[in-house]
């Protein structure tokens, strides 16, 4: 049992905690035409003094040459945060969230989101026995103070969403799926997540984070890039090195070497906006998502062989830094 939550992280982790948790799901989606992308993310959080499910979504609008980024955050009582295992089922109200896909009703007195959208082709990470999710050998301590898990690098869409009285059409969009549990996100640290590339199976997840652990810190990161039916994984947990790392409040680039091979990325963020986060438990921090950068990267073995060049947008990315 203790295995098959690890080996699926998509299935909810938290049956039993009871305080300074959260979980969050993040589903999310972008229109053939690159003009909309609409993030949604559920989750429970368990905090002593403010316990509540909740349903967050950034919108990112391209609208003429406008640039429209908006945030929500619709409140639930802890009671209605509803889950299965078999099939994988979230429902908090009258929103569905399921590995085949969502069914959102969501309203407050300024915006409504409703609608469905089913999910076709998941492109899962390769895992093994010493890997089980994204994690590493991470994954199998107790004590870490948030875990990571990636359910689809790539998947496709079908279905719309209203927003207000307006229909956003994401038949044949593309999709990703990834989540975190545990007590609060890094104190420090950079994401970012992309699929949209020339390669249409391309696809990109890099996170570099500070870690407590054991009474002490250090630089853990995770990256994994896949195109062509391949996979190529950078991580602490398999002997990759970061040698050198830049970044600013929208602009972050890294170059990663694992044996032979040498990953350098280049990212930068367009407009952002503002979400809750967890810290101990709580959904009182804010962070700053940007959902339309541009992100290059270059593969490459250290005789100089290229093995993959390319420039992904819309690219998400996160830089939060400690102030």
């Amino acid at each position: 049992m203790f295995l098959k939550y690890i080996n699926e992280p998509i299935l909810y982790q938290g049956r039993n905690k009871c305080r300074k948790y959260f979980e969050g799901w993040y589903f999310k989606h972008i229109s053939n035409d690159l003009k909309n992308t609409i993030c949604i993310i559920p989750g429970i959080t368990k905090d002593e003094c403010d316990p509540h499910a909740f349903v967050q979504t950034i919108i990112n609008r391209n609208i003429g040459d406008e640039l429209r980024v908006t945030t929500h955050y619709y409140r639930y009582s802890i009671n209605d945060f509803k889950y299965t295992d078999v099939p994988f089922s979230i429902k908090i109200g009258e929103n569905m969230f399921a590995s085949n896909g969502i069914e959102l009703t969501l309203e407050d007195d300024e915006f409504s989101i409703s609608g469905k959208i089913n999910y076709s082709s998941f492109t899962k990470i390769k895992t093994n026995i010493i890997y089980p999710n994204i994690m590493g050998c991470f994954a199998y301590l107790p004590i870490m103070e948030c875990y990571h898990g990636i359910v689809s690098m790539n998947h496709y869409l079908d279905g719309s969403l209203f927003l207000n009285e307006e229909e956003i059409n994401f038949n044949e969009g593309k999709g990703y799926i990834e989540k975190d549990w545990g007590t609060s996100f890094p104190k420090e640290y950079v994401w970012m997540q992309c699929n949209h590339f020339k390669d249409k199976d391309a696809s990109i997840m890099c996170s570099i984070a500070d870690i407590p652990f054991l009474g002490t810190s250090f630089q853990g990161f995770i990256c994994n890039l896949s195109f062509s039916g391949r996979e190529y994984r950078f991580a602490s947990y398999n002997n990759s090195k970061i040698l050198n790392i830049n970044c600013s409040y929208n602009m972050f680039e890294v170059t990663i070497v694992k044996g032979n091979l040498k990953l350098e990325i280049n990212a930068k963020m367009d407009k952002g906006g503002v979400l809750k986060a967890p810290q101990y438990g709580t959904m009182k921090r804010t962070i700053k998502e940007g959902v339309n950068g541009v992100i290059s990267l270059k593969l490459a073995k250290k005789n100089n062989e290229i093995l993959y060049v390319g420039e992904g947008k819309p690219c998400g990315i996160e830089i939060v830094k400690n102030s």
